[in-house]
């Protein structure tokens, strides 16, 4: 059976003389792994629109196992991220993460969208030499993603008592799922990570814009690494 796919291919993985095992992430099937038969072969014809972060319309056929990818037509092969090498670290980084999170054919418009626009959000920046908001434009990514999977961190609220959180004082707790008050978390025996405001504020700003609005977020490189302390170590309880 023929089955019909737009996606976008997040890595590839070579088996026998020729031939490759692709993982991709669909808008109607999920994330999806199929073979591409020959497709190491020179002169190929698939081989180009079958690279890695490439939006492309998939033809895969399916008698039994993984099927067998017949054509692929490229919508958007995000060339100027490709070209920017800091960009290709951040995103590979990213997709990383993303494999990890998604299950295998669970389809999720809000979450290939949000994919889509993470993708095209880097490109954008590479095109226009803002490489500074590489990192940013991630960090920003992951918590969204998180948020659509169901793993919300909680930045509003203590998420021990429900109380709104101080200013002046802030922790967090990977292991509850966010933020913490100075009262709870002083008689707290799980692992507590003191944080700044900045990082909060960040982390709010992630969850309420678009990935397209987080270029303008004005932050230094310890509010991104203040950031990135927070997301890592959740990521940690997560997957």
């Amino acid at each position: 059976m023929e089955y019909k796919y737009t996606g976008i291919i997040l890595n590839k993985r070579n088996v026998g003389e020729t031939d490759r095992i692709y993982t991709i992430y669909t808008l109607e099937g999920g994330k999806v792994r199929s073979l591409a038969k020959g497709v190491r072969k020179s002169h190929a014809k698939l081989a180009a629109s079958l690279e890695n972060i490439t939006l492309a319309d998939i033809t895969i056929v399916r008698t039994r196992g993984l099927g067998k990818i017949t054509g692929s037509i490229v919508e958007n092969n995000f060339s100027s991220l490709k070209r920017d090498c800091d960009a290709l670290l951040e995103t590979f980084a990213g997709l990383s993460i993303f494999e990890k999170l998604v299950d295998f054919e669970s389809p999720d418009k809000k979450v290939f969208l949000l994919l889509k626009e993470y993708l095209e959000a880097v490109n954008e920046c590479s095109l226009n030499e803002n490489i500074e908001k590489h990192i940013i434009i991630r960090l920003g990514f992951i918590v969204k993603l998180l948020d659509a999977l169901g793993y919300t961190i909680e930045v509003d609220n203590c998420v021990s008592c429900g109380k709104k959180l101080a200013q002046d004082f802030l922790c967090f707790s990977s292991q509850q799922g966010g933020a913490i008050c100075q009262h709870c978390a002083s008689g707290n025996d799980s692992c507590v990570l003191s944080v700044r405001t900045n990082t909060i504020k960040m982390l709010r700003l992630f969850l309420k814009n678009k990935i397209q609005s987080l270029t303008k977020i004005k932050a230094t490189q310890d509010d991104c690494d203040g950031v990135r302390l927070v997301v890592d170590d959740f990521l940690r309880w997560t997957l």
